[in-house]
């Protein structure tokens, strides 16, 4: 008995699915047939059933390949297939798995060496580690987690896209404002010691407990935020 493939298991799926939307048209490549298979139904639809309904005026296509991720090579096959018909104008090939892999990446962290001085403003799309101190009027946003090595007198808004699970260490708490997503807390709610001396001080993070601010020792961090390739 010979291997049958994902389309022969399933035979109401069928490798390419042509649809027609408003800017042009749609081919839907099936993520579990093998690419010979769609090569093979491609160019059927292109030169014998859909001849006539692909034929005439320019048209952009869009070619949708889900979880599958196509090469280089894969993509200009595709290409020229659709080179037979001049009228075809590839707009744009999207996968589902290519834009999940873009979504997760991690986006290195922004270091930020010296003081954030009033009216200044650092704003990053990830974490940001500031070596030094933010002054009182100076404002640091992140739409990850805000590491500051030193006295954070200013403002911090970590998570400031929303994202609950990011924390605002500091060295010393001595905040005008914290925020974490849209979260809003001032220094006397957050430290029992704010005017202790900075030397001999432990590092402490605020986060989001509850949906309500909290403050701990950035030692029991782990134990609130386990690391995410620990947790997969």
């Amino acid at each position: 008995m010979g291997h049958q493939t994902g389309c022969e298991l399933n035979r109401t799926r069928t490798p390419v699915t042509i649809k027609g939307i408003r800017d042009g048209l749609v081919f839907i490549l099936h993520d579990q047939c093998s690419f010979e298979e769609i090569v093979e139904d491609l160019e059927d639809k292109l030169n014998g059933s859909h001849r006539q309904l692909l034929t005439g005026p320019l048209v952009r296509v869009t070619l949708q390949s889900g979880m599958r991720m196509l090469t280089e090579q894969e993509q200009e096959t595709i290409r020229d297939a659709l080179a037979s018909h001049g009228n075809l104008i590839i707009q744009e090939f999207q996968s589902t798995a290519e834009q999940l892999l873009k979504s997760s990446a991690v986006k290195p962290p922004l270091l930020y060496h010296g003081t954030v001085r009033s009216g200044q403003i650092i704003e990053h799309e990830g974490d940001i580690v500031i070596i030094g101190d933010i002054n009182p009027g100076g404002q640091v946003l992140a739409s990850g987690d805000i590491y500051v090595m030193g006295t954070l007198r200013g403002l911090a808004h970590a998570g400031c896209r929303g994202n609950e699970r990011a924390i605002i260490a500091a060295v010393f708490f001595q905040p005008t404002q914290l925020r974490i997503c849209d979260v809003i807390s001032r220094s006397p709610d957050l430290t029992r010691e704010q005017q202790r001396e900075l030397t001999g001080t432990e590092m402490e993070f605020a986060y989001l407990r509850d949906g309500q601010m909290a403050v701990d020792k950035m030692n029991h961090l782990y134990s609130i935020r386990p690391r995410e390739n620990e947790r997969a």
